[in-house]
């Protein structure tokens, strides 16, 4: 079986959140050897990899990529505490797959060039300097950010939402091998804060993808600086958030587009008010249940790139769904959960094809 990269097989059984011992029991190998073939060091034979093949619900076609998918380098994600290992791998090797695919497909198209550049974080430019670099290169001269899927997308981001299988993560950017940006943001999570967990990633894809911090928790805490400073300008904020209550909160929510907690943590961080006056808010959005779902609902942002994409492949150059799913060496069942069940978008006809 010379046509089989067997290094593959890691990413699809982590995917499937199975063990070794659980997948080697289920098609009657030994442990050693599944762990030899993941590692390309012995080969199986066809009935075991058939066998494989059934039990991880995946085409053989899949494991006959020639190049094998790449790692995903240095990784940045807002993520809670609690999310397990088992978790965090699964979402990985789903994200390693989707890089795959993506470079496959979008090789298709012409795509916006990516504009906002490589920023590095040092005492003489901080992250808040960084945000107010972007919001410029953006346009964006005051006021709320408008619609922040859009902007990136027309400056070369690519953005796909789907479900990350949980929602412990909220998101992840990441490089795919032909230089392409690409931020995942998880669909689980409650639209008020998508749009700060969005300008997170945009932190980490000008400050930390091609340059690296020592730590990530110095990532996270520049990102988050980044984030709030680029959707709530320091300058012209802070008159706003002294003397918070809710119904100013309120306020600034429809103004600002972001969730009232951000707004909180933004007053805090600023010393627009005092630590007992953010901990008294806190409280009130636990007993309120505003934790989960806030009052006063925002605009959905849908980021329209990736639909146009596959719709560009569909109406232009006639492939069905099972064409697409060939090229992309998925099944149906994840053909159908990854890109099939998504919100409506309207196509804004931001690239075409080559």
């Amino acid at each position: 079986m010379n046509n089989i990269n067997f290094s593959l097989l890691e990413t699809v059984r982590l995917l499937r959140q199975k063990t070794q011992k659980e997948v080697a029991e289920a098609v009657g190998i030994s442990q050693s050897s599944l762990s030899k073939a993941e590692h390309g060091l012995q080969e199986l034979p066809r009935d075991i990899m058939e066998k494989l093949c059934k039990y991880y619900d995946f085409p053989e076609t899949f494991f006959m990529r020639s190049e094998g998918i790449s790692p995903l380098g240095h990784l940045y994600y807002r993520k809670k505490l609690t999310v397990t290992n088992k978790i965090i791998d699964s979402f990985v090797a789903k994200v390693k797959i989707f890089k795959a695919i993506i470079d496959e497909l979008m090789s298709a198209v012409e795509l916006p060039e990516y504009t906002l550049g490589n920023y590095i974080p040092n005492e003489n430019l901080s992250a808040k300097e960084i945000a107010r670099n972007i919001r410029y290169k953006l346009k964006v001269f005051s006021g709320a950010v408008p619609n922040l899927s859009t902007l990136l997308e027309n400056n070369g981001v690519i953005i796909i939402r789907f479900d990350f299988g949980t929602d412990k993560i909220d998101g992840l950017t990441t490089i795919t091998d032909s230089d392409k940006k690409v931020m995942f943001i998880n669909n689980q999570m409650p639209n008020d804060r998508i749009r700060f967990s969005m300008a997170h990633e945009l932190g980490h894809l000008v400050m930390h993808l091609e340059n690296p911090p020592c730590s990530s928790d110095d990532a996270e805490r520049q990102a988050d600086e980044f984030a709030s400073e680029f959707l709530m300008p320091e300058e012209e904020i802070f008159p706003m958030l002294q003397n918070l209550n809710v119904q100013i909160l309120g306020i600034l929510k429809r103004k600002w587009r972001v969730s009232m907690h951000a707004l909180v943590r933004r007053a805090r961080d600023l010393d627009a008010i005092t630590y007992q006056q953010y901990r008294n808010l806190q409280i009130y959005f636990s007993k309120k249940g505003y934790s989960r779902i806030e009052p006063i609902p925002l605009p959905v942002e849908h980021p329209t790139m990736w639909e146009e994409t596959l719709n560009l492949y569909r109406n232009e150059l006639g492939y069905t769904d099972e064409d697409l799913m060939s090229v992309m060496r998925i099944n149906k069942a994840d053909f159908i959960n990854w890109f099939v069940c998504k919100p409506k978008v309207i196509p804004m006809n931001i690239f075409r094809m080559k």
